[in-house]
């Protein structure tokens, strides 16, 4: 969250001006909305409460880390006794609360400004927390999905790593396919893909592609989802990972794209449809909080939350990495 900032009239000493014109206009009530990002990872995620209102720091994620073969053999005889198996495949991921994972904020509206404006300011604080309350989540859970424990990886053309990648190496259909084997090789399910609008418009323009609009119904439609290909739920959202050309890719930390492009994310489940790739565990829940300080003559909107993010079965992700043009 940006630093608290300070909405005050004209004649005061305030150096924010973005509303000081609001004063004694004959402004409209309804204030047209900014395009904000469209916020859907959290769908993917394993979500987890439990350090919420304890005094816990750390959270541990139990997972498997390989099949287990049970030995079936027992000792000779009659009665001979059967060999046990210890479960040695079994670990654990720990989600560790920081200072930074203390996510505080504020805006202020002094008195005077919101009593001498149309516009509700108050109510126009409050939406633009809720929407950063939400970005924030949403792209730490898409940063977490870049790990770089993630080595499942596609790209367009011809390249082999991020900074291979050159002008026309962008999203093809036969990418997802090869995503879905990288998945599907390490026994889990493939079921998403974030894909931003210019690789939505690939999709729209192939004839295999089933819109969305077409279920009639039949299946339950995810925040963002626009429709399925190959048995996966297409997600179009705004967060899906971009770069631009030099720009150091997070999965791959070491090297920087050759061109402007996306990191386009399939995420797969367990054999429930259970979610299994990564996990949000709570400190604090997402809150809005206001008071009137007379003192100062300035309305306070509050924002607070307080979260770890991390990746629990890397393999359950493939990053399919394109150019833009």
């Amino acid at each position: 969250m940006k630093t608290i900032k300070d909405i005050a009239l004209a004649d005061t000493t305030s150096s924010t001006t973005g509303l000081s014109t609001l004063q004694g206009h004959q402004w409209a009530a309804k204030v047209i909305q900014f395009g904000e990002a469209l916020r859907r990872f959290d769908q993917v995620a394993i979500v987890n409460k439990w350090m919420v209102g304890k005094g816990d720091k750390t959270v541990t994620i139990p997972k498997a880390t390989s099949h287990l073969t049970i030995d079936t053999s027992k000792a000779a005889g009659e009665g001979g006794l059967r060999d046990t198996t210890e479960m040695t495949d079994l670990t654990g991921v720990d989600l560790t609360v920081t200072a930074s994972s203390f996510k505080q904020g504020a805006i202020t509206i002094s008195k005077e400004i919101a009593m001498t404006s149309r516009v509700d300011l108050v109510a126009q604080a409050r939406y633009k927390i809720a929407q950063a309350l939400a970005q924030d989540v949403d792209v730490d859970i898409a940063t977490a999905l870049q790990d770089t424990t993630v080595t499942n990886r596609v790209y367009g053309g011809s390249a082999t790593s991020v900074d291979t990648l050159s002008t026309g190496d962008k999203f093809t259909v036969d990418l997802i396919a090869d995503a879905i084997a990288k998945i599907e090789a390490n026994n889990f399910y493939p079921r998403y893909l974030f894909i931003s609008h210019l690789q939505r418009q690939v999709l729209l323009k192939d004839s295999t592609f089933v819109n969305a609009s077409e279920y009639g119904g039949r299946e339950v439609v995810l925040k963002g989802e626009i429709g399925t290909y190959l048995g996966l739920k297409i997600i179009s959202t705004t967060n899906t990972p971009s770069y631009s050309a030099s720009e150091t890719d997070t999965n791959e930390s070491t090297k920087q794209w050759g061109a402007a492009g996306h990191s386009c994310i399939m995420v797969g489940t367990g054999p429930n449809n259970e979610p299994v790739a990564v996990a949000l565990a709570w400190k604090e829940l997402p809150s809005i909080g206001y008071e009137y300080d007379m003192k100062r003559n300035k309305h306070w909107i509050y924002y607070d939350q307080a979260y770890v993010t991390g990746i629990i079965q890397p393999k359950a992700v493939c990053l399919i990495k394109v150019t833009d043009a």
